[in-house]
């Protein structure tokens, strides 16, 4: 007993000495470098001061809200950084780094940043990053907790946000990026990125999420070399989330032919993009241009629950690029695209591999219950699918909507070679019944024949998929959501009407490992797990009967 309230007293000592070690510094724009910083009425003046002072772990430094502080925050191993950096007072602080970065972390973690607003000179005038990570020690090293939480990252050539590293798969787990807002940046808005060979092993990042933000204006860069102009982007990363964020007019500048896109990943495992809208995404001089996409080397993947409209490039995308580690077992799943597509051929949902040959192509897509709109006359290069090239395996499309105007088509395969591809139980419907489908060099004017000349469309023998009216709402005209999403607008203008054909006339069909079944649609109803549910990315409310006797008492 004595011996174990000895333990318990050296444990209390010990956490009352790292509560005495832990200090807070204030900076504020009356304050003196001359000063102690540990108080408002003692605070420091300027970000000079804050570098070069020697902290303790779990040290705080917090800036006057509602003031500008020029200059660059940056923090460099072996020494410790402070563990907490905001503001105080009223609004945010803002940080204003001129032609410089906003703040560098490197070799470091355990960092907070929060409640900031980093702003450059401009993304033409400014060279660097709004806030950079950094990692390049030798062996795996992974440097574990960022979080940057309620900053506004504006002004700046490179990027937003970025956790980079370069030196094998050391790197940075547990990062958290959330209520971000950012602007008027040159390449890319919020990136990880690593140190990428072909054939390594293992990713440099673990355990990235980023939530809720808001990226706009991403111009892209002049650069022939070099793709830029995209909003979030993971690389180099083994479990990943983008979620609850829009991004928006973007890429405007790009000449590169690839990229930007609003929201994706390459050369990364284990991703989720989920409930996110993505508008207005420019091709720039170059390609692509799209919402989102699962690129080079994406494995066991997922995009589900997004919101895509009026872009350049494919509403939803699946590249494989000629140097990228294998790729597949990815899904997309209760999706819409409402008019991507208006450039370069692409349609609402494009697969492309650059080289057939390289590491299997595409390998192991499912593709159901999404939801896409195509009016030619908006977007002019538009339609449902198109397979830009050959290269797939185990690809299959069930339970989606393709829904067209003025003569958009339904399918298009530049190839009919190398497609191991299946479409069942999908519904096609072309306003006017002028439904087209290319499959190589020959076109078709209705599914029947489209299913007698390719195959498609036949389940154990037997026609499947219909083309039908799908009478949803109002198709085509749900615009823009904005930031926070409302997602009742979509609900309003896809979900099918009583008696549509779509209606409980899907097909169940088991998602791979580690996937699970879906059990919500793109508005958040629950899902029944039954052998014949709707199509589409929204549903008829459940449970139906009482939705029936509502819709009677009303009329």
């Amino acid at each position: 007993m004595p011996r174990l309230f000895a333990l318990l007293i050296a444990l209390l000592q010990l956490l009352l000495c790292e509560h005495a070690l832990a200090d807070t510094y204030y900076i504020s724009a009356k304050g003196s470098d001359t000063r102690s910083g540990t108080s408002p009425a003692e605070a420091w003046r300027s970000i000079g001061k804050a570098n070069s002072h020697l902290y303790s772990p779990s040290d705080t430094l917090l800036f006057e809200g509602r003031h500008t502080f020029q200059g660059s925050l940056y923090f460099e191993a072996p020494a410790t950084p402070p563990s907490y950096i905001s503001s105080f007072g009223e609004g945010r602080a803002t940080i204003y780094a001129d032609s410089s970065f906003g703040f560098y972390a490197h070799n470091l973690a355990g960092i907070t940043l929060k409640k900031l607003h980093f702003k450059g000179s401009g993304y033409t005038s400014n060279r660097d990053h709004g806030i950079l990570f950094y990692n390049d020690l030798p062996g795996v090293v992974k440097l574990s907790q960022v979080v940057v939480d309620q900053v506004e990252v504006s002004g700046f050539r490179k990027s937003g946000i970025t956790v980079g590293s370069w030196n094998g798969n050391s790197g940075y787990s547990d990062v958290s990026i959330t209520n971000a807002v950012i602007y008027d940046i040159g390449s890319e808005g919020i990136t990880t990125w690593g140190e990428f060979n072909q054939n390594k092993k293992g990713y440099a990042h673990q355990n990235v999420y980023v939530g809720h933000s808001h990226v706009y204006q991403i111009h892209g860069l002049p650069l022939p070399d070099k793709h830029s102009g995209s909003g979030i982007v993971l690389s180099d990363v083994d479990g990943g989330t983008v979620e609850h964020s829009v991004v928006h007019t973007s890429g405007m500048n790009n000449l590169h032919c690839g990229g930007p896109v609003g929201i994706w990943a390459w050369d990364a495992n284990a991703i989720t993009i989920q409930y996110n809208e993505a508008y207005n995404m420019s091709a720039g001089k170059g390609c692509d241009g799209g919402g989102f996409d699962l690129d080079g080397g994406v494995t066991n993947s997922v995009m589900q629950y997004n919101y895509s409209h009026d872009n350049d490039g494919a509403g939803f995308l699946i590249a494989q690029f000629e140097w990228a580690r294998p790729m597949h077992n990815n899904v997309i799943r209760y999706n819409i695209s409402e008019n991507d597509g208006r450039r370069n051929g692409y349609k609402g949902i494009t697969l492309w591999v650059a080289d057939r040959h390289n590491n299997g192509g595409n390998r192991s897509l499912l593709v159901y219950n999404n939801t896409v709109f195509a009016d030619k006359a908006v977007a002019p290069s538009s339609g449902g699918v198109f397979f830009k090239s050959g290269g797939h395996h185990g690809v299959r499309f069930f339970n989606n909507i393709f829904y067209t105007r003025n003569r958009a088509p339904m399918v298009v395969a530049a190839t009919d070679t190398a497609l191991d591809v299946s479409f069942r139980h999908n519904t096609y419907y072309s306003e006017g019944n002028l439904p087209t489908y290319t499959w190589g060099t020959a076109s078709y004017t209705s599914l029947a024949a489209f299913r007698e000349a390719t195959d498609q469309e036949i389940l154990n023998g037997t026609p499947s998929g219909s083309e039908d009216n799908p009478e949803l709402t109002a198709p085509g005209t749900a615009g823009t959501l904005g930031y926070p999403i409302d997602w009742q607008e979509l609900q309003a203008r896809y979900s099918p009407r009583r008696k549509s054909p779509v209606v409980e006339a899907g097909i169940a069909t088991a998602v791979p490992s580690p996937f699970q079944v879906a059990t919500h649609d793109l508005a958040g109803q629950s899902l029944r797990q039954e052998t014949a549910p709707d199509k589409g990315a929204i549903t008829y409310p459940k449970p139906k009967r009482l939705r029936w006797l509502r819709e009677l008492f009303s009329w």
